[in-house]
């Protein structure tokens, strides 16, 4: 056969299945709808996977890139921290040729909003510390400046094009231009580099010279403390692993601290894999990912088995049309291509609408998950698309296409659809497994939204409602207490102190801690809460034994409050009164406060101490004032007019700590927003295509129904009649389904130190959800059959 004769065929057929889907509008409509769906919703998954893969990965040198990262070693554990000593960085360069540049950061989630002045314009900015060869790792884009030299000084800061043109409302001829930081010093712009993009993890206006940093707080450069990120670019072909082992010991080495090792970790692997458990690397974003991938792939498949299901059902209606055309000489290849095209062409027609309909969602979609994901027709985009297209419409018309093109000639123009055993068992499989995948999916909605509204609405054990946090900057720094006395005059706080802790998360800590009965050779982190007077107080702590520090009891400096993990820790009985060294400072034990959770709830509560200070200069000092319920705004609007008038040329800002508290679990509520549209979207896909089927059940099955009420049954006989074939597959995937939905969401639920028990409650309110989907959608259809009168159904016979 020529290539015209093929060219004429191909075209014959795409005729014909354009013709077959005109003439039954109904099959046609369900299966582009559910299709259509289940490939936009792949492909909104597939973006937003892709999204997340891209992050960190657009650096020029990507595979060059490391980040130094530490294993911290306890009895029982070992924990991974992005954080090490400022001088990690410069040591690993000086010990490895390999190494061609190293940076160590303290990163913007560090500090307040900076302010920034400019003549009479005074603005809030995000800024980092960085060292010299910060640029020549990374490939931001500068527009002006050398990546060698604009962080060479320790006055130089170079600004965001962003930033450039809020200050100075351009991007041109600015260097050597001044800047006052925090109407207290002047750098001088020494480049101009644009914004980084949305798929960067660092997101900042300006950067300074980490050696200013340094200047001001030397503890960055001590192999005691850790807090700095470091980085390093290696050159092209190195070991890592080889490196790794070398740089393994280099903290013990400078600092006596055995139970610190360093290693290098790529990049942009840290984004998809920040979750380690015993000093191994157990995923993070990754396994959301993987989640919503394999729910992609089951949407996918659910839509593929609606097309499969609805054709073969519809065999009835087309198998005299395969017998005239097989006695004709139609072979089975022919018919197999001609089924198989018009199965491409409703692909077509879905996935085009999918596209449509990805657009349209697409805002929505972005605003659910923070991303800024946009829909460009690049080649890699189309070629996916056409790949998603021919996987669907041979997945989905493969088995129709077979099923119809081996009807026997003779029986089917006898009107005998052939019924084999398999047949059967293939086409009731297919139910089972669509409706099992569905089930799974509710299931997991239902125990993500209770893990959620659980920690969500757990105690942490302080009362984080109504505390109204803000930075101590300007002439706050060193006059907290000064500043603290007057704010508590305003009418509507009802108290107020401040701290260098940030109450979420991990802010300061450390492994200084001594204590009577320890063992040698034992480092174990402690978090450090600095603070004033009334911070237990404000905060609404409770008090397990012993007192909070106090005015009244003379200077509490020498003192120390421990929570109950500490006490658990230090294995002390009745610790009150006891004393603990503090990085060699003895310091008397006065109280033991309950536990409270300053990290997620993913996290078991950790060691911490309290103690008293009266301030600082440091960029880290909040000031928390609690508000009287229902005052808020009022409140606040007086916290900013005695804050710009005692504290002028610095913009007030603010946040609340319960919104600062719930940004933690901000990952895991999108997962169950994503979750439960997604497995709405499976649900009514696949109710769908149970509702075509129960239509074409009926119809095939039209002249029994006649024939039954006819002998006397009534609409009720005939409604579970048709209603029960559906229901016990339905009963058949909720068994299939339940056990394995309940080992994915316990593994799920493994990540959370806290969390709830998946009880029988969620599986009866899932088993109920799905009989009534399935009722409620077959039901229309067999009523309806219930209702025709019987003289119709049987006037043929």
């Amino acid at each position: 056969m020529g290539p015209q004769a093929h060219h004429l065929m191909l075209k014959n057929y795409f005729r014909i299945a354009w013709r077959s889907l005109l003439k039954d509008r109904q099959f046609s409509l369900l299966n582009i709808i559910g299709l259509s769906c289940g490939i936009a919703c792949t492909l909104m998954i597939w973006l937003w996977v892709a999204d997340q893969k891209s992050v960190d990965r657009f650096f020029q040198k990507d595979d060059q890139i490391y980040q130094l990262m530490e294993q911290r070693k306890s009895a029982d554990n070992v924990v991974v921290s992005d954080e090490s000593s400022g001088l990690l960085g410069e040591a690993v360069k000086a010990e490895s040729p390999e190494v061609e540049y190293s940076a160590a950061l303290c990163p913007p989630e560090w500090f307040p909003a900076f302010t920034l002045s400019v003549g009479q314009k005074d603005i809030k900015a995000r800024g980092q510390y960085a060292g010299k060869d910060y640029f020549n790792i990374f490939s931001f884009k500068l527009l002006d400046g050398k990546k060698d030299e604009v962080l060479k000084d320790k006055n130089s800061i170079v600004i965001s094009d962003d930033l450039a043109r809020r200050l100075f409302n351009t991007t041109e001829n600015l260097i050597g231009r001044p800047i006052r930081l925090q109407q207290q010093h002047d750098f001088f712009i020494s480049g101009v580099f644009e914004k980084p993009a949305a798929l960067s993890s660092q997101q900042f206006d300006f950067v300074l010279s980490f050696d200013y940093f340094y200047d001001q707080q030397a503890w960055v450069k001590s192999w005691g403390n850790n807090g700095p990120h470091n980085f390093i670019l290696v050159k092209k072909g190195t070991d890592i692993d080889a490196l790794n082992s070398r740089m393994a010991g280099i903290i013990g080495k400078n600092s006596n601290d055995t139970t610190r090792n360093a290693f290098a970790m790529k990049f942009s692997d840290v984004y998809l894999f920040s979750s380690f458990s015993h000093g191994a690397s157990t995923g993070g974003r990754t396994e959301y990912i993987r989640l919503f991938s394999l729910i992609a792939l089951f949407i996918l498949v659910i839509a593929c088995i609606n097309f499969m299901n609805l054709s073969t059902a519809r065999a009835a209606r087309r198998m005299k049309e395969v017998g005239i055309k097989k006695v004709v000489g139609a072979r089975r290849p022919q018919l197999i291509a001609q089924f198989l095209s018009e199965s491409m062409l409703v692909t077509v027609f879905s996935t085009l609408l999918a596209v449509l309909i990805t657009w349209l969602l697409l805002p929505s979609f972005n605003r659910l998950t923070g991303r800024e994901i946009a829909l460009n027709f690049t080649p890699g985009l189309i070629l996916r698309l056409l790949c998603i297209a021919l996987f669907t419409g041979l997945l989905a018309g493969s088995y129709p296409a077979l099923y119809l093109s081996k009807f026997n000639p003779l029986a089917v123009l006898k009107g005998k659809l052939p019924s084999s055993f398999t047949e059967v068992i293939s086409r009731k499989g297919l139910v089972t497994f669509q409706f099992a995948l569905s089930a799974i999916l509710i299931v997991s909605v239902l125990v993500i939204y209770q893990q959620v509204q659980y920690i969500q609405s757990a105690d942490p054990g302080y009362n984080k409602d109504n505390i109204v946090k803000f930075y101590s900057e300007g002439r706050l720094q060193g006059n907290e207490e000064t500043f603290i006395k007057e704010l508590k005059r305003i009418p509507g706080v009802v108290n107020a102190s401040f701290t260098y802790n940030d109450m979420v998360g991990r802010s300061f800590g450390n492994n200084g801690m001594d204590w009577p009965g320890k063992p040698a050779n034992t480092y174990v982190y402690f978090e450090g809460f600095g603070a004033g007077y009334d911070f237990i107080e404000t905060l609404g702590m409770h008090m397990q034994s012993g007192r909070s520090f106090s005015r009244d009891y003379g200077a509490d400096s020498n003192k120390i409050i421990l929570n109950e993990a500490a006490v658990t820790t230090m294995h002390l009985q009745n610790p009150v009164g006891k004393t603990v060294k503090l990085f060699g400072t003895p310091l008397q034990i006065v109280g033991i406060v309950k536990d409270f959770h300053y990290e997620s709830l993913h996290e078991p509560v950790k060691p911490a101490y309290y103690v008293l200070q009266a301030g600082g200069g440091g960029p880290w000092w909040k000031i928390m004032v609690r508000v009287r319920p229902g005052q808020q705004q009022e409140t606040i609007a007086r916290i900013k007019d005695f804050y710009q008038a005692y504290n002028p040329g610095f913009p007030f800002t603010y946040s609340f700590l319960d919104e600062e508290y719930q940004r933690q679990y901000q990952t895991e509520v999108r997962v169950a927003a994503l979750a439960k549209y997604f497995s709405g979207l499976a649900i009514v896909i696949s109710c769908l295509g149970l509702f075509g089927l129960a239509a074409f059940t009926a119809q095939r099955r039209k002249k029994e129904i006649g024939i039954r009420k006819v002998v006397g049954a009534t609409v009720n006989n005939i409604v579970f009649l048709l209603s029960g074939e559906f229901l016990r597959l339905i009963f058949l995937a909720i068994l299939f389904a339940f056990p394995l939905a309940w080992w994915a969401m316990n593994h799920w639920l493994q990540s959370f130190a806290y969390r709830i028990n998946i009880g029988p409650l969620v599986f009866l309110l899932a088993g109920a959800s799905v009989i009534l989907i399935t009722f409620l959608t077959i039901g229309f259809q067999a009523i309806r059959a219930a209702l025709i009168n019987p003289v119709k159904s049987l006037r043929s016979e």
